[in-house]
């Protein structure tokens, strides 16, 4: 009896599997899977007759016309060779800030490692000075400006604007108030006001009770774009050097 069973078993199953092979795989339900795309192209999907997409094509790098140092390597607050740089261009309309950028540039055979934070204009390069301060202020207002570091530079411009016809700013890309460079630690704005445009860059140090006679160098840049817009750039670069030099 119990062998009756067990062949009827054996004949039953290959019946099921004889008619399962027999049927066509779209009988069978497929099952979807609920994980992840492993690229992001592969998860988007185009409708059908979209036409494909073009890349599109990179803008052509600013064409450089003019490169200066303007201030080399010393220290600004000597009297003898004060951190001073003077334009004289015409007046309205005045040149306005649109960018500000910061870097970190190691050394380089025969150089020195430095920080580097540039104002980007238009209309044209802007006078401008700058020397080491205790502490900066607005201006107006003279209201205490924080700033990481054990000290300050502060730069000023003249004859020049950060805001708009309309009021806003006029700048379009910064980078963030805290950097954490090995010298240029902070940065902010201290005034833009009848001409005058103040910023002040929080440095830091080695020693903080010393008072290092940090060099700093001035160049700048003009330059055309694609669009045949011309940009002013007024870089300021920080000696980072390990050990403080006395310029």
């Amino acid at each position: 009896m119990k062998l009756l069973k067990g062949i009827c078993a054996v004949i039953l199953i290959s019946l099921g599997l004889s008619a399962l092979a027999g049927c066509g795989s779209s009988t069978v339900p497929s099952r979807t899977s609920n994980s992840p795309a492993r690229h992001a192209s592969s998860a988007v999907t185009s409708p059908p007759n979209a036409a494909p997409s073009s890349p599109r094509p990179a803008q052509p790098a600013p064409e450089v016309v003019l490169s200066r140092v303007t201030y080399p390597w010393h220290w600004p607050n000597d009297v003898n060779k004060p951190g001073s740089v003077q334009h004289i261009y015409p007046a309205p309309p005045l040149p306005t800030l649109t960018a500000i950028g910061v870097g970190d540039h190691p050394s380089e055979p025969g150089g020195r490692p430095y920080n580097r934070i540039s104002f980007t204009f238009t209309g044209a390069f802007p006078s401008y000075r700058f020397s080491f301060v205790k502490t900066l202020v607005s201006d107006p207002g003279s209201r205490l400006i924080p700033l990481a570091g054990n000290g300050a530079l502060k730069v000023t411009f003249s004859h020049a604007q950060a805001h708009t016809a309309s009021g806003q700013s006029s700048v379009v890309s910064q980078p963030p108030s805290h950097l954490g460079f090995s010298r240029l630690v902070s940065w902010a704005q201290a005034g833009d006001f009848d001409g005058v445009l103040t910023y002040g860059i929080g440095i830091s140090w080695p020693i903080p009770q010393s008072n290092p006679q940090i060099a700093i160098r001035a160049t700048e840049v003009e330059e055309i774009t694609a669009q045949n817009q011309r940009l002013y750039t007024v870089a300021i670069d920080i000696d980072a050097t390990a050990v403080i030099s006395h310029a």
